[in-house]
């Protein structure tokens, strides 16, 4: 089944199905209906490898994530392919493992196999490659210095800083932040926000940073030590719930309650969260969300040359603070608090 059919049997021309492919905001109403109905009918796919070919285009983005076992890598995933498939793009993916080697290794699979644009979660990677071969790039992250790239984030320097506040709005006064070592640049960040939480609120307030291994097993380990070596903390912030889950299990051992004895937070969220007993208080991170603006930002590049043009753009997203029972809240709360 080819292109030809389809114009014939819904009685148009060739250049007015092209057109409901790539241009449907300008078929009329009626005419983008009658040769959609077609196309379902005969069961037609358009070659879009074909087509991009013809064109001097692959049809493929590129995604450089650090891990794509941390959920949040999974989800920016997700919201970067939704877009792509409704534009009719593939998405190859690459995980550099937070490795500058695999970066640049990354970098240069990109151009070798002519990618149309990248999105890049590795804000000091080397991009001169990418800007000589005229590949369009979106970097997922906030920039260091001065604006240089199309950008977007999430705050998490901001959503560290209140949920630290929110612990020593409970009371708890001796804060230990376990936090991924893996990450330079998000350990930057997120450190940066608990600290300047507690500075902020004086009054005896003490904070330190541990970093561990992003894992069940790493925050069962920290834990251990931690609660092992006296004075136990009062409150423990952990980088993502598979570090706390690994906290809980050490509590539990070791017959320590939360939050009577010991509150606990993390910076990241999933459904396991509402499940463990206490519920766990977290931080949802818009992670899908962020890949789909992501992604729209690198196709206003590809597609727009006043915006590819323009000055760089930056969008930041913000966390949610999703407040439960383990940091000590006296009731249980499970509606999205948005401060």
């Amino acid at each position: 089944m080819n292109i030809k059919e389809v114009a014939r049997q819904a009685g148009v021309s060739v250049a007015t199905v092209s057109r409901v492919l790539n241009h449907p905001e300008l078929v009329q109403p009626e005419t983008k209906t009658r040769v959609l109905s077609v196309m379902e009918a005969l069961h037609y796919t358009p070659n879009w490898f074909a087509r991009g070919l013809n064109l001097g285009k692959t049809r493929t983005i590129a995604l450089l994530v650090s891990n794509i076992e941390r959920g949040t890598d999974r989800d920016l995933f997700a919201g970067v392919e939704t877009v792509a498939l409704k534009k009719g793009y593939a998405t190859f993916l690459c995980n550099t493992h937070g490795s500058a080697a695999a970066e640049a290794d990354g970098l240069r699979m990109v151009q070798d196999r002519k990618a149309d644009g990248v999105l890049l979660c590795a804000p000091l990677a080397d991009l001169s490659g990418l800007h000589s071969a005229g590949i369009p790039c979106v970097s997922i992250g906030r920039p260091r210095d001065a604006l240089t790239e199309n950008c977007c984030y999430i705050n998490c320097e901001e959503g560290a800083f209140r949920m630290t506040r929110h612990l020593l709005s409970l009371g708890h006064r001796r804060l230990v932040f376990l936090l991924d070592r893996s990450d330079p640049e998000d350990l930057r960040q997120v450190a940066a926000g608990c600290r300047r939480a507690v500075l902020e609120w004086g009054g005896g307030a003490d904070g330190r940073v541990l970093l561990t291994e992003n894992s069940i097993q790493g925050g069962f380990v920290a834990a251990e030590r931690l609660l092992q070596s006296g004075p136990p903390p009062d409150a423990l912030l952990c980088d993502s719930d598979e570090l706390a889950f690994g906290v809980l299990k050490a509590a539990r051992d070791r017959g320590v309650s939360i939050p009577e004895e010991l509150g606990l937070a993390c910076l990241t969220d999933s459904p396991l969260c509402t499940i463990v007993t206490p519920a766990l208080t977290s931080l949802e991170q818009p992670a899908r969300r962020l890949g789909m603006v992501a992604a729209r930002m690198l196709f206003d590049l590809l597609e727009n040359e006043e915006f590819s043009a323009g000055v760089p753009q930056e969008i930041i997203l913000q966390p949610k603070l999703k407040i439960r029972r383990s940091c000590g809240n006296r009731a249980h709360i499970s509606e999205l608090f948005d401060e």
